[in-house]
């Protein structure tokens, strides 16, 4: 075995339009770091025969591993298995057993099967397929003179499978290298700040290779090392986790699996409690969060989207006076919505949201990207005003996930 390098290819004209972002790269580069497989260079092409072909020749003059990704479908511009026959010289091989299963996956959905259709049941000759059990392009493996072509559709969440299900045990067969990596999550904090204080400590470990991943107000601190045993590693990210984030338990909140909707569903189902959302400016973004997760149902009583003054007062119960006094953007406003949708749901814990998203609607008083966010039991609340940018978006996002951390903060006190 060797230590080996990876070059990845992405093919779609839509990539390099800028009309469609190119996350498969970055997805496929983590997969392959985990593994101590780095990625030296990525391309993006459009959909030019020769293009791939000029690629494939320079990536495989570089490197032993190349990943294609796109132009697997059933359509005139799709052409990379045509593609990839002309560059090994190799035809096309028709595979009567995923030809019927096209045939009944469309029947069960009452599409007509056209014959553009039937091209997904053909695949170059020197093609190992890699089973895609979320769409009708399946991946392939291409093993030619030493070095190792995988080829994948795509759809990000196809790409994905293929890539942890059927690729990374592949190479995990064939390098010598093995990484153990630690996630570390934190929000609320900037992520210079975050390196001043995380710095010191980081310091006094020898082979880490660290990178801060800023994201919508929150930030990633990942921490790789070379792997040695399975407990010993285990020791090394038990410790550096538990000693970041002591720094800041407030604002470093979990590790790798345990973002904010996945850690909310686990203490809630801990404490076996519920939640009720009541949401302005968000639209029901914090609840679409908490419901992302698989068995959320358990946890999760309902959510009201609040957006009118009207609603505040019929659904939620807010008082038209404190409405008038003090706005629908305020501390008092919010209380009134943490105490209604608790009384209406009957859940343990609420959250309540009401801001200025912006762009326009912002005053002197309260600008735009200002936003009050409570959480409440039933015994006490706790309301904050955040002040955010200009982007819509963001301030909507970065609403939903501090309002999460809020109550992450809330029942763990609680436990406390």
């Amino acid at each position: 075995m060797k230590h080996l390098s990876a070059i990845t290819i992405s093919i779609g004209d839509e990539l390099l339009s800028g009309k469609t972002l190119d996350s498969n790269n970055a997805f496929i580069s983590q997969q392959l770091d985990m593994i101590g497989i780095p990625v030296i260079k990525k391309i993006i092409i459009g959909d030019i025969a020769q293009d791939i072909k000029d690629s494939l020749d320079w990536a495989f003059a570089q490197t032993d591993v190349v990943t294609l990704t796109g132009g697997l479908g059933p359509t005139h511009d799709d052409i990379t298995k045509s593609v990839l026959c002309d560059y090994f010289d190799v035809g096309l091989k028709l595979y009567p057993d995923i030809l019927e299963a096209l045939k009944e996956r469309f029947a069960r959905r009452g599409f007509k099967f056209s014959e553009s259709n039937a091209s997904q049941a053909e695949y170059p000759q020197n093609a190992v397929l890699l089973e895609n059990p979320l769409g009708t392009a399946q991946g392939m493996y291409i093993k030619n003179k030493g070095k190792h072509l995988f080829v994948m559709a795509g759809v990000p969440r196809e790409m994905e499978i293929v890539t942890t299900e059927q690729i990374i045990p592949i190479l995990s067969k064939l390098t010598s290298a093995s990484i153990s990596k630690v996630d570390i999550h934190s929000i609320g904090i900037p992520e210079s700040t975050l390196y001043e204080l995380s710095k010191p400590i980081l310091d006094e470990y020898s082979d880490l290779k660290i990178a801060y991943l800023p994201k919508q107000g929150m930030v990633t601190i990942r921490v790789s090392f070379p792997s040695k045993s399975m407990d010993e590693d285990q020791k090394v990210k038990d410790e550096i986790f538990g000693r970041i984030r002591d720094l800041k338990p407030k604002n470093i909140y979990g590790r790798d699996d345990e973002v904010l909707p996945i850690l909310i569903g686990k203490l809630l189902k801990r404490n076996q409690a519920t939640v009720v959302t009541a949401e302005s400016c968000t639209g029901g973004l914090v609840a679409s969060l908490i419901t992302d997760i698989s068995g959320s149902s358990e946890y999760f009583q309902t959510g009201y989207v609040t957006y009118a003054n009207e609603t505040k007062i019929s659904m939620l119960g807010v008082q038209e006076q404190t409405l008038v006094d003090h706005g629908a953007v305020s501390e008092e406003t919010v209380s009134e919505m943490l105490s209604g949708s608790l009384s209406k749901s009957g859940a343990d814990y609420a959250v309540a949201i009401s801001g200025v998203a912006g762009p326009t609607g912002g005053t002197e008083e309260k600008p735009v990207g200002t936003v009050y966010i409570g959480v409440s039991d039933t015994r006490h609340q706790n309301i904050k005003r955040f002040q955010f940018g200009n982007n819509r978006i963001l301030n909507k996002e970065m609403s939903a996930f501090s309002a999460l951390n809020l109550l992450r903060l809330l029942i763990q006190e609680g436990n406390q």
